[in-house]
């Protein structure tokens, strides 16, 4: 953003940064302009009709909220097909010239006339609020929503104040339409400031989104209804807004019809309104000025979306029991207070995930038809209360209003669920883990397999037969590729299964590759029988003692163990193949024990870790051993004797095996605070959940570290470093949404980034939210200091 800079003081105190400050003043202004004339117009709506037609059938006036629905086909489609900085502009002055029009009228003295105009006054403002909030929407992201709302806001609860208070002390009794002059002024100035700030806004974002965007589609309101109707958040969005405009139109007969009875309101209505509404908003425009942005940045969305409906559920429920004056007030002052700070606040950040063109179609129908439409529902049931016993009653409706307000709150908890989701729908995956890209290749270990096969077919028959054999024992040895290793079995004649064999035939010798799986039977009965392991055991000691073979008939016996029982003769030499000097050797001693999984090599395999020609097969060997091994190897983590280097390579064998204990092997590491260790142990336990999403990492232990991971990552100042406190968090919350966040938090865009920490925002616990959230603001944004 571009313009002049606010005082500093200033600034900080209303939650804006730098260059922000010029478009935030305009947005006041603007939201200023529309609803000071209206408080203006609403007090003159009010009072007319009860003066006029009477409380008895407000019912009928909620009911035209109604037609407001065909006015709201008729925007939809100037707001697709017209310039925005032209439509805003050419509605202010159009309600302008119609309020003038209005002053003429009233002097007729028709009850129709009251009745239009009460349809003209909710026309009024389901257009000019909705227009203000779609150019909210269009300019901010959710992390700059969150912290202008308060001050944006306070700007209509501002102008709702000064318009009451100009009516409460210049309305004169029967003449309060004198005033829709001055609403007709206001109106003016405010074209002005709509047309300043649209033209501005374009200037920034290039074309005009709303005409560029909408004008492509030219969507009517049945396209805007089926946009709602096949999206379930927006379904949310207007199942909210349909209940919060039913229980407001209660609320608004209750408190009326309590103050129709009093004495002292009867004397001057249009006046007492203006008065009462502008005291409320004061309230409100306290609340909303020095409360709203920061509630919602403390305690963000969900606790938000709460505040409005308990309070009036609190009085409305009052009301019901004690129908006096003092109620009647303490309702509609809660209704009015809230429903213009953080409740008007929390449902226009709850826009901020959905897609442009989505948010566009949704709140033609949701803010311009639902909304009003929610009043003629709210009219039809008071109809029906009505027809109860006993005719009109306030303790009714009042009761009625609770059991609405308490659905309410079980979809606000729906609500806040499902914002998180949608914020989730806006992070894509930045990159993939190497291993993941790999793991999901299929048969790329089995490639492996086959080009060991290949390597070792010059190098020894018998070692090639070994590999052949154990590719048709786990079934990888396909038709394909037994046909293609047949040939280059018949190219080196016949192959001996035993070391023994000396190049000499035997009966049990291995068929073909294509049968070696159908004498999978016999061979493993061979294997087992003792006179051969004595055998076998036999020439291993003489191999070992270096009395007869070489390298290659040691590499043949470490290839032949991993084939044996891990109780046999020959796997019990596995430990001595394992310290050969041989890197092949060593191959092919640790992947045998790799299958083998005797504890008693663990000790040898860990001391591989420290060779870089074996640890990679060291460690894909232990990874084999699964959860049984954790134990084991979370000692090994906590033992400073052990290399750094050997206990960093652990870790990240512990990450190839998902398991409750390992994950509670690596979270007792992690506690233990081993220097140097803490971001291993941290990548480690994000793959082994990344891996299995239902494991429970011990929310105690993840603070700890969390407290120390924000020290780390703000002392770095690097962006990147946040990333860490992401994966750290993720252990706390299910699936692969923080893993995502952070990648967008580290490379994503503007947007991206703003998303990513309006998910944390969201997710966080309050205490972690506190600690967390700041750092990584001031590393998103470094430009702001301090």
């Amino acid at each position: 953003m571009t313009g002049r800079r606010f005082p500093e003081v200033i600034a900080r105190g209303l939650g804006l940064r730098p260059g922000e400050g010029g478009e935030a003043v305009l947005f006041f202004v603007y939201f200023f302009l529309i609803t000071a004339p209206f408080a203006i117009v609403k007090s003159i709506r009010d009072a007319s009709y009860l003066d006029n037609i009477g409380v008895r059938y407000l019912p009928w006036a909620y009911g035209t909220a109604v037609l407001v629905g065909a006015v709201v086909a008729v925007h939809a489609r100037l707001q697709a097909r017209l310039p925005r900085r032209g439509l805003l502009t050419g509605s202010l002055l159009f309600f302008a010239a119609s309020a003038a029009a209005f002053r003429y009228l009233f002097g007729l003295n028709r009850p129709w006339i009251t009745l239009l105009y009460w349809l003209w006054a909710n026309i009024f403002v389901v257009v000019l609020t909705t227009q203000f909030w779609f150019l909210v929407n269009d300019a901010f992201d959710p992390r700059q929503a969150k912290r202008l709302v308060g001050f944006l806001g306070s700007g209509g609860i501002l102008g709702g104040i000064a318009g009451g208070l100009a009516t409460g002390y210049l309305a004169r009794p029967g003449r309060p339409e004198d005033l829709l002059f001055a609403a007709a002024a206001l109106l003016v100035l405010g074209g002005a400031a709509a047309f300043a700030l649209a033209g501005r806004l374009k200037g920034r974002q290039g074309a005009d989104p709303a005409s560029s965007n909408a004008a492509a589609s030219h969507p009517g309101f049945a396209d805007s209804f089926q946009t709602v109707r096949s999206d379930s958040y927006l379904r949310l969005l207007a199942a909210l807004a349909l209940l919060a405009g039913i229980v407001s139109t209660f609320i608004d007969w209750q408190s009326k019809a309590i103050i129709d009875a009093a004495p002292a309101a009867k004397i001057n209505l249009a006046s007492f309104f203006g008065r009462f509404n502008a005291g409320l908003l004061a309230a409100a425009f306290l609340f909303q000025l020095a409360l709203t942005g920061r509630f919602l940045r403390r305690f963000g969305l969900r606790p938000a979306l709460m505040i409005y409906p308990l309070v009036l559920l609190v009085c409305s429920g009052g009301t019901a029991i004690w129908p006096v004056l003092g109620w009647a007030l303490a309702v509609k002052g809660a209704d009015k207070a809230f429903s213009y700070s953080i409740q008007q606040s929390s449902r226009e950040l709850l826009y901020i995930p959905v897609a442009a063109d989505k948010k566009y179609r949704a709140k033609i129908f949701i803010d311009m038809f639902l909304n009003r439409f929610a009043k003629t529902a709210g009219a039809g049931l008071l109809l029906l209360l009505f027809l109860l016993p006993g005719g009109p009653s306030v303790a009714v409706v009042g009761a009625a209003s609770v059991l609405l307000i308490v659905a309410w709150l079980l979809l606000n908890v729906r609500l806040g669920k499902a914002y998180g989701r949608a914020v989730t729908g806006h992070l894509k995956s930045k990159w993939e883990r190497g291993e993941a890209l790999v793991g999901g290749e299929a048969g790329v270990e089995t490639a492996q397999a086959i080009v060991d096969a290949l390597a070792s077919r010059e190098r020894s028959p018998s070692l090639y037969a070994l590999h052949l054999y154990e590719l048709a024992r786990d079934g990888r040895l396909t038709p394909e590729i037994a046909g293609f290793l047949e040939e280059e079995r018949a190219a080196l004649g016949p192959l001996p299964l035993s070391p023994l064999s000396d190049g000499e035939e035997r009966p049990w010798l291995p068929p073909p590759p294509a049968d070696l799986l159908a004498a999978d039977a016999d061979i493993r009965e061979i294997l087992a029988l003792p006179e051969y392991q004595r055998l076998l055991d036999d020439y291993a000691g003489r191999v070992l003692r270096g009395d007869t073979g070489g390298e290659t008939a040691r590499m043949e016996l470490a290839k032949a163990a991993g084939l044996m029982d891990p109780d046999s003769l020959l796997a019990g030499r596995l430990e001595d193949l394992l310290l050969d000097a041989s890197p092949e050797v060593v191959h092919y001693a640790v992947e045998s024990a790799g299958k083998l999984r005797r504890r008693e090599s663990v000790p040898w395999l860990v001391d591989r870790l420290a060779d870089p020609r074996a640890r990679g097969d060291a460690a894909g060997a232990m990874a084999r051993y699964g959860a049984g091994a954790a134990g084991t190897l979370g000692d090994y983590l906590l033992d400073t004797a052990v290399e750094a280097e050997v206990r960093r390579r652990i870790a990240a064998v512990l990450a190839a095996i998902p398991s409750q204990d390992t994950a509670d092997a690596l979270l007792d590491a992690l506690s233990a605070r081993v220097p140097g260790l803490e971001r291993d142990l941290i990548d480690a336990l994000d793959r082994v959940r990344e891996q299995a999403p239902g494991l429970v990492f011990d929310p105690a232990v993840i603070r700890i570290a969390v407290e120390g991971e924000i020290g780390r990552v703000a002392a770095a100042a690097s962006r990147a470093e946040g990333l860490w406190l992401f994966r750290l968090i993720g252990l706390l919350s299910p699936g692969e949404d923080l893993t995502r966040a952070g990648q967008c938090y580290v490379r994503g865009s503007a947007a991206e980034t703003a998303f990513a920490l309006e998910l944390l925002d969201h997710v966080l616990p309050l205490d972690l939210k506190d600690k967390i959230v700041p750092v990584l603001e001031r590393l998103a944004h470094p430009e702001e200091g301090a």
